[in-house]
């Protein structure tokens, strides 16, 4: 058995209830987490037989402070790397580790193949957290983990799909990445812009900016709705 089976296993039996409150309150269901195998580490690591350049990254796993653990799959399923998030939504930022990057290695990729495949269409978004809320609604969703659509996801893409769908976020840098897409690759592809509501968050002042914020001001039955309602072509 593969050290990445291992610490699947290993980080699934460390969630509590209290950390699947957290995942709960940013769109994640129970049926998600069992599906893309989430889990979670704090500093202790198991016996992890053949994980060497994973261990030496880590730092013995120092490096993996309080961290839902998200696995990284090809097309065909295989782990291929993990993404770690803090648990606690004030530390951004995000760390990756990939055993390969022979091939495109994302979140939701492997669970999303069989929906593109039937479908032969596909709604990009940036992150983990952007994917859940719609993932629900839209299984064919995988996660770019940037706003950008790399190459060896556009020649992934060229064998599987003809329409694309992208959910990026409503910042500039996920327009921009939008627009780019359009302009060196909409010839190839019946290609579309999600544009989410113009609506405050939550108790803000603030504009939404991503699926994650939609969920979370709208609620799931009206995420359900608009997104179905917009790809409904």
């Amino acid at each position: 058995m593969p050290w990445t089976d291992d610490l699947l296993a290993f980080s699934a039996g460390q969630l509590t209830p209290r950390l699947c409150e957290s995942l709960y309150a940013r769109g994640v269901t129970d049926e998600q987490i069992q599906h893309f195998q989430i889990g979670y580490v704090n500093k202790r690591l198991p016996t992890l037989e053949g994980a060497d350049d994973f261990l030496k990254w880590s730092h013995q796993g120092a490096k993996l402070d309080d961290m839902f653990v998200l696995p990284l799959t090809t097309t065909l399923g295989v782990v291929k790397g993990f993404q770690f998030r803090h648990v606690d939504r004030g530390r951004k930022g995000y760390t990756d580790f990939f055993l390969s990057q022979d091939e495109p290695v994302l979140f939701g990729l492997g669970q999303a193949m069989p929906h593109v495949w039937t479908t032969e269409k596909v709604l990009l978004v940036e992150g983990a957290f952007d994917l859940f809320p719609l993932q629900r609604h839209v299984p064919a969703v995988f996660a770019t983990m940037t706003a950008k659509v790399t190459l060896p996801v556009v020649r992934l893409l060229r064998r599987l799909v003809h329409q694309v769908w992208l959910g990026y976020d409503m910042d500039a840098k996920g327009r921009k990445a939008c627009f780019e897409f359009v302009r060196e690759f909409g010839r190839e592809f019946d290609t579309h812009i999600v544009a989410y509501p113009k609506l405050y968050k939550v108790g803000s002042k603030e504009l939404l900016n991503d699926p994650g914020d939609l969920w979370e001001t709208w609620g799931d039955i009206r995420v359900g709705e608009f997104v179905k309602s917009v790809m409904d072509t």
